[in-house]
């Protein structure tokens, strides 16, 4: 909402969105009426944004021809949904070779694509390509903009909040609720294998 501008006009992409994060930011925009293309790393993913509202899942793999179907898939589905330019916003969890192979492809001209974290580690890229469709890349770790922005950091987070109180999706505002989920407890004794667990990317929600 803050860095993305995002509304119910809006078309949100979302990569790494079988995590934690990634399921939390479908919903998010999904609660304040944005569409959502959600992008996952294997196909055995692919249910889990589906079950928090994405409108399409697409996987992108980790090789360079996997990006390239990825990219068109989305692109495809963009125009699906009245998007012709692009995404509005990309909610990028994972960077690595996806970055250039197919997210800069994938956002609008004058779009955003919001960096949340790197699961598939920092990689070169050519800063012309951003240049030439203008767009906006920011950082968003959310902290330090908390600390500096408190009122409207205490407003997102009573909207938050609104939308958790919501019982259901409201069948006139298209809008839905957000559903916490755990994915499993570990006991304080095994807490070297909470660790494990994010380690090898096997948590998810």
């Amino acid at each position: 909402k803050t860095i993305g501008c995002v509304n119910n006009n809006s078309l949100v992409l979302v990569d790494g969105a079988s995590g934690g994060v990634g399921m939390a930011a479908i919903e998010l925009a999904k609660a304040m009426g944005a569409k959502v293309i959600a992008g996952v790393s294997t196909d055995e993913k692919t249910s889990l944004p589906k079950s928090v509202g994405a409108d399409a899942v697409f996987t992108y793999g980790r090789t360079k021809e996997t990006h390239k179907q990825f990219k068109e898939s989305v692109r495809l589905a963009a125009e699906s949904l009245g998007h012709f330019e692009g995404v509005d916003l990309v909610v990028d969890m994972v960077q690595g070779d996806l970055f250039e192979n197919a997210l800069i492809s994938t956002v609008r001209p004058l779009g955003t694509i919001c960096l949340v974290g790197f699961a598939a580690g920092q990689k070169p890229i050519r800063p012309g390509l951003l240049l030439v469709k203008e767009v906006n890349v920011v950082g968003s770790l959310w902290g330090r903009w908390a600390l500096y922005h408190p009122v409207e950091h205490r407003q997102n987070v009573q909207e938050i909040i609104k939308f958790l109180s919501l019982s259901s999706s409201s069948p006139l505002s298209g809008k839905r609720s957000i559903q916490p989920r755990v994915d499993r407890i570990v006991g304080l004794k095994n807490f070297h294998e909470a660790f494990e667990i994010f380690e090898h990317n096997q948590g998810r929600g």
